[in-house]
C-alpha cells in the first residue's frame, strides 16, 4: 500500500549551542525579510505535502521565536510541537551526579530521542542550520511512498562532498559507502578542507584525499519511530563509557552507522546533486545569504516566505 507525504513529520534540530559559529545560528536572519535559514527547509517540506514539524530546541530559543514558527506553519493549516533538549533530558537519572559540570547537551541522536514522544508514524530529520533544497525533500518523499520506510528499515539523502565544504574552515562529514541504492557503512572525518585541487582529510592519527564526488552524509535522514529502542539502548551504553565526559556527543550517524554493521537496520539511499551551504562558521552567514538571494532571484523562492 502506497503512503503519502502528509504522513510523513519533519524533525528540526535546533538545539545546538553554535560554539564555533559565536552565536544562535538556527534562527538568524538570512533572508530579505529577515526568515531564518530553517524557514526554507520548512517551506519546502511543506512544498511536498508535510504538515506536522516537531522542533528540537535549546534554552536560548525564545518564547517569541516558538510563537513566530507556530503562527507562520499555523497559517498553512499544518501543526508544530517544540522539545526541550537540556544536559539531563531524557538521560537516566542514575548519571546526573556524574554530568553537573557539563554545558551543553549529548548531541544529534540525543536531540532526536528527547522528540520520541512527539513521532508516531515516519519522519524526516533535518539540521536547523544546513540548507537541504526541495530536491532532497522530494527524494525523501520519494523513498516513504515507495514503502522502503518501515520498521528498521530506513533512509538517507547524501550529497556530493564537493558540494558541501565551506569557505571559512574545515568541515566534519560522515563518507558514505552505497551500493545499488543502499547505505553501507558512514566513515566520520573531523577535519575536512579543500587544498589547491584536491578535498583532504586530516584526523588525529591519519590523513589523506577524498575523492570530490564522495557521497557523505549531512543528517538528513528518513526514520520510523523503530529507531527510538535503538537509540535508547546505545544511549545507555553511551552513558556508561561517557557520562563524565565533558564534550564527547552521541551522534546519529553513528549509531545509524552501528546498527547497519549489526545487520539490525536496512537504509535506502538517495543522492542529490545539489549545492549545500550551511552556518558553521561566522562568514558562512554572507555566502549563505547570497545563495539564497540567488534562489529567490531564479524563482525557487518567493521574496516573502510567509506573506
Amino acid at each position: 500500500m502506497k503512503t503519502t507525504s502528509n504522513q510523513l513529520s519533519l524533525v528540526i534540530l535546533a538545539g545546538g549551542m553554535g560554539s564555533r559559529y559565536k552565536g544562535q545560528k538556527q534562527i538568524d536572519p538570512i533572508g530579505p525579510n529577515g526568515e531564518s535559514l530553517m524557514e526554507y527547509s520548512i517551506y519546502d517540506a511543506m512544498a511536498v505535502g508535510i504538515m506536522h514539524f516537531v522542533f528540537v530546541i535549546n534554552q536560548q530559543f525564545e518564547n517569541e521565536t516558538r510563537k513566530y514558527f507556530q503562527k507562520i506553519i499555523e497559517a498553512k493549516g499544518g501543526s508544530s510541537e517544540f522539545v526541550l533538549q537540556t544536559t539531563y533530558t531524557s538521560v537516566p537519572r542514575n548519571y546526573f551526579d556524574n554530568i553537573i559540570n557539563r554545558k551543553k547537551p549529548w548531541g544529534t541522536a540525543h536531540a532526536l530521542l528527547v522528540a520520541k514522544n512527539h513521532l508516531l508514524n515516519n519522519f524526516i530529520v533535518v539540521n536547523a542550520d544546513d540548507f537541504y533544497g526541495k530536491n532532497s525533500f522530494l527524494k525523501a518523499v520519494s523513498l516513504h511512498s515507495e514503502d522502503k520506510i518501515a520498521a528498521n528499515q530506513y533512509g538517507i539523502v547524501a550529497y556530493l562532498l564537493e558540494n558541501t565544504l565551506s569557505e571559512n574552515g574545515s568541515v566534519s562529514r560522515g563518507i558514505c559507502k552505497i551500493e545499488k541504492g543502499i547505505l553501507h557503512d558512514v566513515i566520520e572525518h573531523t577535519n575536512i578542507f579543500r587544498y589547491e585541487d584536491k578535498i583532504i582529510f586530516e584526523d588525529e592519527l591519519i590523513s589523506g584525499v577524498i575523492d570530490n564526488n564522495a557521497p557523505v552524509s549531512m543528517n538528513f535522514w528518513i526514520l520510523n519511530p523503530s529507531i527510538f529502542r535503538f537509540i535508547e539502548d546505545k544511549f545507555e551504553l553511551f552513558m556508561k563509557s561517557h557520562s563524565n565526559d565533558l564534550k564527547s556527543e552521541f551522534f546519529l550517524p553513528q549509531v545509524i552507522n552501528e546498527l547497519i554493521h549489526d545487520n539490525k537496520v536496512e537504509v535506502s539511499a538517495s543522492i542529490s546533486s545539489d549545492q549545500w551551504f550551511g552556518m558553521t562558521y561566522p562568514g558562512d552567514k554572507d555566502v549563505v545569504k547570497e545563495e539564497i538571494y540567488a534562489k529567490i532571484q531564479h524563482g525557487f523562492y518567493p521574496r516573502s516566505l510567509w506573506y
